[in-house]
């Protein structure tokens, strides 16, 4: 009898197996530097650090995070990840856009409160997501300071672009409205 409830046990545990189906491994995404625009402010030299953006909590996590049909809804995908921080890689991204659209200043991100810059730039990141087959939507304020800590230009930004309906398409739209958000800073020099 017992070996009877040992084999249905098993043959329980097995066909769970089988309906529930494997699943899917993780996909790790990166987002890109994209220099999408001709323009360049050449007037400003020096060196330019970008701090750690300020993300929105709904944001901070290693899931890729969209708006359902309905806009008021996250989905949150297990199988969709950023490949490292998501504020590290657009601190990254958005200093690397950046020394396209300042050839003559040297950008780089802030790593540590001791590095001296010439220009401060943060970002306060509050809306980075789409809904499927209609937009991609980036809303953030942007400040430079200069070494002192004096606040020369600050902005509210907000973007948008097309999306797709793949996480491919999702990354690279995001990329693009990085590279849109640096050059406004860029002007904002």
């Amino acid at each position: 009898m017992k070996k009877i409830f040992g084999v249905l046990g098993l043959l329980t545990l097995i066909s769970a197996c089988v309906a529930t189906g494997v699943s899917q491994p993780a996909r790790f995404y990166s987002l890109q530097s994209i220099n999408l625009h001709n323009y360049s402010n050449n007037k400003i030299r020096g060196n330019v650090g970008v701090m750690e953006i300020a993300l929105a909590d709904y944001l901070d996590k290693p899931q890729i995070v969209t708006l359902k049909a309905n806009q008021i809804e996250l989905d949150v995908s297990e199988q969709n990840r950023w490949s490292e921080s998501l504020s590290t890689m657009i601190q990254r991204v958005v200093a690397d856009d950046l020394a396209y659209y300042l050839p003559k200043a040297s950008v780089k991100p802030r790593i540590s409160a001791r590095e001296d810059f010439d220009y401060l730039v943060q970002i306060e990141l509050n809306k980075f997501d789409g809904t499927w087959g209609k937009s991609i939507n980036l809303e953030a304020w942007w400040t430079i300071k200069n070494y002192t800590g004096r606040v020369l230009k600050q902005e509210k930004v907000v973007l948008s672009a097309p999306l797709g309906d793949s996480y491919d398409d999702l990354v690279n739209a995001q990329s693009r409205l990085l590279s849109e958000l640096a050059q406004k800073i860029a002007q904002g020099f």
